[in-house]
Order: structure tokens, then sequence, then C-alpha cells
């Protein structure tokens, strides 16, 4: 993998990384150029407005040369959209990745994500980045892996009004942003990390901290009546609304949360938001809104064992909502290894922003 970003740019000079207070003493505590700038920089300082996502995204394409707007630009309303994945990127995959990016560049791709998404959602976003990082073998490029092999694609044209879309696309992650003046969609999503947890000098990460601790807090918290319905199996099932499924709507199972107590209510809806808060506030708000008012008609199905930190899948799943979470066996450990998926089957792409 080419690497553009100038070493002379860089330093040793302790830098305050985003989100959880890392401090990174130096460069080689990342493996490349671009998950130095990724780690390290923080963004300019987001309203989410329309307004300033179009601008941020025009502005990074002012860096780009005609090759790179060449490659990072796409159809809005094209077939390309939905042929993304969560597997580790194809030599031909569209997008400019982020290692053949220059640091000006790369900066002004992570002030764009950070208009785009909430703190919660940049966050996880690049701490999964990081994560996949902890893959190279010895620190070395592989293909399809590392912050170097995450890209990002911008559909149509930025507008303030108008729609328009972004992708961003790497191992793990497959996010699908449609945005229409004030109305963002996220659907549909794949969002995993491996590991589970890893460390960048002496601060411990954890992208998936609270889709996984919250999800055995709920589990734990059912009574014997619900977890009659709840346990839909001994052992954990696959993924089955994942890349490649669009308009897949798997049969409703488990136990109806019109069951739960209000306790309940508010750890699934909290579970819930681990997903839906990677929005910016504003968007975050009204889809939680939406999500409450239907979550007497959702249900939440668990398969393997309750105990903390068992190997399990769990799907929660309501009119407009499908959440499939999934431990998986490559790798070892299978709670190392996590898979996602949130889909609002009816607004895929942004199909009901109108």
């Amino acid at each position: 993998m080419k690497r553009t970003l100038a070493l002379s740019a860089l330093t040793s000079i302790p830098f305050l990384a985003l989100g959880t207070s890392l401090i990174a003493q130096q460069r080689s505590d990342f493996v490349s150029e671009a998950s130095f700038v990724v780690g390290t920089y923080q963004p300019a300082k987001a309203n989410h407005s329309p307004l300033e996502m179009a601008e941020r995204a025009n502005a990074f394409l002012k860096t780009l040369d005609a090759s790179q707007v060449k490659q990072v630009r796409g159809p809005l309303g094209g077939e390309i959209r939905r042929a993304w994945t969560n597997l580790p990127a194809r030599p031909d995959a569209d997008g400019i990745r982020m290692g053949l990016l220059n640091s000006q560049q790369a900066k002004a791709a992570c002030d764009l994500m950070a208009s785009l998404f909430s703190k919660q959602g940049y966050d996880k976003m690049v701490h999964i980045m990081l994560a996949d990082d902890q893959l190279l073998r010895g620190g070395r490029p592989r293909r399809g892996f590392g912050t170097e092999d995450f890209s990002l694609v911008i559909f149509g044209n930025p507008s303030e009004k108008d729609p328009w879309a972004f992708q961003l696309d790497g191992h793990h992650v497959g996010v699908n942003l449609s945005i229409e003046g004030e109305k963002v969609t996220m659907s549909p999503s794949f969002i995993g990390t491996q590991p589970e947890a890893f460390k960048i000098g002496k601060k411990t990460y954890r992208p998936f901290a609270g889709e996984m601790d919250l999800a055995y807090k709920l589990a734990g918290s059912l009574t014997f009546e619900q977890l009659k319905t709840a346990i839909i199996s001994d052992r954990r099932g696959p993924i089955r609304t994942g890349p490649g499924r669009d308009g897949r709507i798997p049969r409703k199972e488990g136990v109806s949360c019109s069951t739960f107590s209000e306790s309940q209510k508010k750890d699934i809806l909290k579970l819930i938001s681990q997903w839906v808060n990677d929005l910016p506030e504003k968007q975050a708000r009204v889809r939680m809104a939406t999500i409450e008012k239907e979550l007497d008609q959702t249900s939440f199905a668990w398969s393997g064992d309750k105990a903390p930190r068992s190997d399990v899948s769990y799907i929660i799943q309501g009119p407009s909502l499908i959440i499939e979470y999934a431990c998986q066996d490559l790798g070892g450990n299978p709670l190392n290894h996590l898979h996602s998926v949130y889909r609002d089957p009816t607004n895929e792409y942004g199909g009901q922003l109108k």
C-alpha cells in the first residue's frame, strides 16, 4: 500500500487524541501515517447543520486532485451504492482510501466525518479503524486491513437542501449515510470490531463496549417467563440482514418489549441508542422518538447463554428497526470479534427522506 503522508509533518510531541483522553507519546504508537492522523487529529467542532455538512464535504473534495475526485465521487441513484461490504477492501473497491491521502486531505476527511456523525459515532468509527490496525502482522501493510484501507465515497452533490450520501467502507465498517437537509438516515449499515479491546499507549479502547455490556445487562434482567420466549436458541446464530441482503425482513422472534418493566424499557432504549446515537444529536433524537413509540411492537431475541461474556447473538426488531449483533468464530475467541447490522426497513438508502 502506497503511503503518501509526509513524515516531516509528524512529531513525537504528545498529542491529546479524540474521545477518550488518550495520550500518544510518539509516532511509533501508530502503525501508519493514516493511523497517526486519524488517531491524533482533533476535528474542528461541528454544529451538524446541513450547511456545515455540505461545506465540509466540498472542502474535502477541494483538497483532492482530479483523479482523486473521480475516485471518491459516485452517482446518487446508481446501484453502486448497494455494493458495500464489511469484508476487507477489494483492490477495485470504490472510494478514496485513507492511506492515499496526504495530511491535509486526511484531516479534511476527519472534519467531514465529524460533521456527519455525533461525537459518539465519530469516535467509534476512528476506534474501529485503529482496532483493525491490530490485525496487521507486525504493523506491516496488509491488503484490506487497517486504517489505510478504509475508504470514503460521496454520492451526488453535497448540498444544504438537496439529497446526497456518504459511505465509509472498511473491514468491519460499511456505513451508509443518506442526507437531505435536516434529515439523515444511517440505514443500512454494518458496524463491527476486531479485536473487542486493544491498547494504544496506556489507554484501553473498546469500540463496542455499550453494544456488548448493555445487552448482557438487559438479558440478565429478564424474568423466567420473559426468558422462555426471549431465548430462541442455546447457541449463537448468524446475522441474516447483512450486506447484500437489502429488503430481507426476518421473521420476528423473541420476547415482546410490551412485557418489559419500565426499567427494562429504559435499558433496551439505551442499548438501541448505541447505534442510533452515532447520528448527530438532532437526528438521533427524532429517530429514538419513533423507536420509543414503536417499542411495544418491538421484540428482543437472544441466542446463547445469558451470562456475561458468553458467546451470543441477539436481534432487536420493530416496525422500523432491525438490529442484529453476533459474536464471530474467525480469530479464535468469539468475544474478540463482533459484528452488527443496523437497518430501518422503511428508509433504506434514504428512500423515505422526502
